[in-house]
């Protein structure tokens, strides 16, 4: 479908590298990229209701199709990956776009649970192919020194989808109701889509052309990753023990507007991305990683203990400033332990750490609530966010003997 529509996602673009960082690439992919997330965020929080009051599911069963888009990233981290490399970053980002076309249509036409997991399960299979390969484009676009600036300014782009998607889509269903919110959601990954055309790879080395081809399919995995990934686990179980948990500990508090923390949250990472992330590349990843998971750790134990609004909102401003500066420098991190040639799977080892940390901070953290409390829950939340630290800290020490 990709190669009938008559456009070329060839890995070997005519157009080399930009020695600045706000080229008409770099803003095509953000552009391209915040359309994709808005896609996907106008539906996140009118799903459940969806599954509820349309489909007559239970709550176990709205827990298990939103598990299964999860599911389905982490499935797919891999082969992303290896797409990228062994075909081009557009491509990657094409597949990803189309089918975030796709699968809001067939919303429209599921009349079952069983249908609706299906559905899901398919959808959640975009996002693993189109942030794979946005991100190491990104990584190609940027300039070596601007790579933590980069990604902080294209982080940016979900976040910002994030603090306006699920306004829209809400007020939209209020108004026209549930087929024309997945409609919605298709154009946006129409949207998406149509823009990468006229958005251009750098070269990279054509291996028929340096020597004989190589035998060895990219890897699946980076084990160039394995430590940025295993500290990009600990932060993601910080971000969802929020999306998982926080609403019911507001309710149990009486703290307000659950909505005002995300908010608060979204603000402060907008803000403070770019910054570190260019912080990052002036004195290096660790200055900037280490203070941030230990924000976090903080973060979280003002959230064990608040018990008003004003401690619930700071807790959110720490977690944002924390999350804001760990997540663009360890990526930066990851692009600069890789090659050209294995970007790919260094980024979506990174990524499906991103995603085993938040699947495991639903089912784990569950456990851990389900026999005491939420402070209980959030202080380890906290030793969770303190052990990344001390982990990339040994890592350091280790590389300097």
């Amino acid at each position: 479908m990709l190669r009938s529509a008559g456009v070329s996602f060839s890995s070997h673009a005519s157009q080399p590298a930009p020695e600045v960082l706000f080229s008409k690439d770099f803003l095509l992919l953000c552009l391209s990229t915040f359309l994709f997330f808005a896609s996907m965020f106008v539906i996140l929080p009118i799903l459940p209701p969806f599954i509820v009051h349309e489909l007559h599911g239970t709550k176990s069963q709205v827990g298990l199709i939103m598990g299964a888009f999860a599911a389905a990233s982490i499935l797919s981290r891999p082969a992303s990956g290896r797409i990228v490399e062994s075909r081009s970053r557009k491509f990657g980002l094409a597949l990803g776009a189309l089918i975030y076309c796709l699968a809001p249509m067939f919303y429209t036409f599921a009349d079952s649970v069983a249908i609706m997991l299906v559905v899901r399960f398919c959808h959640g299979a975009g996002i693993a192919f189109f942030t794979t390969a946005s991100s190491v484009l990104v990584a190609d676009l940027a300039p070596a020194s601007r790579r933590g600036e980069a990604m902080g300014y294209f982080g940016m782009m979900l976040n910002i989808a994030l603090a306006c998607g699920p306004f829209v889509g809400a007020a939209l269903v209020e108004r026209a109701g549930f087929p024309a919110l997945f409609l919605l959601a298709s154009a946006l990954g129409l949207a998406s889509l149509v823009i990468l055309p006229f958005l251009s790879e750098p070269n990279r080395p054509d291996p028929s052309v340096q020597g004989p081809k190589p035998t060895k399919r990219p890897p699946l995995l980076s084990r160039a990753a394995l430590l940025p990934g295993c500290v990009a686990a600990c932060m993601s179980m910080t971000v969802g023990s929020i999306l998982v948990f926080l609403p019911l500990l507001v309710q149990e508090r009486q703290l307000g507007n659950p909505g005002l923390y995300f908010v608060v949250f979204s603000t402060v990472v907008i803000i403070t991305r770019p910054i570190t992330g260019k912080w990052s590349d002036r004195f290096g990843r660790g200055v900037i990683i280490i203070p941030g998971l230990l924000l976090l750790a903080i973060a979280m134990t003002i959230l064990a203990h608040a018990d008003s609004l004003p401690w619930l909102l700071s807790a959110a401003a720490i977690q944002g400033v924390g999350f804001g500066s760990v997540q663009p420098a360890l990526f930066a991190l990851g692009i600069d332990r890789s090659t050209e040639q294995t970007r790919g799977p260094v980024l979506a080892t990174l990524m499906m750490a991103l995603d085993l940390g938040h699947t495991l901070s639903g089912i784990g953290l569950g456990l851990v609530l389900e026999h005491t409390n939420f402070t209980v829950t959030y202080l380890c939340v906290a030793g969770i966010a303190l052990l990344g630290a001390g982990v990339f800290t040994a890592e350091r020490r280790v590389q300097r003997s």
